[in-house]
């Protein structure tokens, strides 16, 4: 059993041996685990073959990221709305577009914010462009690092908005996205880019808001939503707490290895 995440099917299908390698790889496998309709749109696309053998089971939240296990007390009650990014300081993980995009919104909107990001730095001279970027905006901005499962969950519960514009990039792509689900859970609506298997995680206009990637335009118009309409975030939040919960890893675990 393989499972396939997104951008193996980038990276190991560029140079013939590699293809050919992972062709023989493919062969072998009695079951091809791929997480979205895009992951396996496109293996069949570059592998006919594989098809009779794929098997797409989504995700699910992290389970170390517990919405149950929050005091209500934890909420965000103040009138700034915190807006939460999760995921590594990574130009693929297209923190900038969010930035950008808030950036456009009239100035006393933008010092209703708070932006948060947080993950660890595996770009420093992204990091800088970030950082750049922040002086620009005029909401407040965090840099949080890498958390713990109970810090990244305190900071979910005070959230309003959960965004991360992911961006496809030559050697990766967002498979599907966990992160979407675990933000989900918490309640939180959620902004994102149509790209890999994004749409697989978030459910737009029913989940979350989407934007083509680099379309900046309607990126601001789909912030500007949330953040004018507590009542649309509202329902976009409680729509994706029935949504993560129709995932489970033991769900995910039984429709895998069943008849093994």
């Amino acid at each position: 059993i393989l499972t396939i995440h997104g951008s193996e099917l980038l990276r190991f299908t560029r140079n013939p041996i590699e293809k050919w390698l992972f062709k023989k790889l493919l062969s072998r496998c009695s079951r091809i685990h791929v997480l979205s309709k895009f992951n396996e749109r496109n293996l069949i696309g570059i592998f006919p073959s594989t098809k009779e053998v794929i098997r797409r089971i989504p995700g699910a939240p992290a389970t170390g990221v517990n919405p149950q296990k929050q005091d209500p007390k934890n909420q965000n009650k103040s009138k700034t709305i915190q807006i939460i990014c999760v995921g590594r300081i990574h130009p693929r993980k297209g923190q900038d577009q969010i930035l950008f995009a808030l950036s456009k919104l009239p100035e006393e909107t933008q010092k209703k914010l708070h932006l948060r990001f947080v993950g660890p730095i595996k770009n420093p001279k992204y990091l800088s462009h970030i950082q750049n970027l922040s002086g620009e905006f005029s909401g407040k901005v965090t840099f949080d690092g890498d958390c713990t499962d109970e810090e990244l969950a305190l900071l979910y519960a005070k959230s309003d908005i959960f965004a991360l514009t992911s961006l496809p990039k030559p050697k990766s792509v967002e498979g599907f996205g966990f992160v979407y689900l675990e933000a989900s859970a918490y309640g939180l609506p959620i902004i994102a880019n149509r790209t890999g298997g994004v749409e697989d995680a978030v459910l737009n206009k029913k989940t979350g808001l989407l934007s083509e990637p680099k379309d900046l335009e309607n990126l601001t118009k789909n912030f500007h939503t949330l953040i004018s309409d507590e009542n649309y975030r509202k329902m976009l939040g409680q729509n994706g707490i029935k949504w993560a919960s129709s995932h489970s890893w033991g769900n995910t675990a039984r429709k895998l290895y069943s008849g093994i």
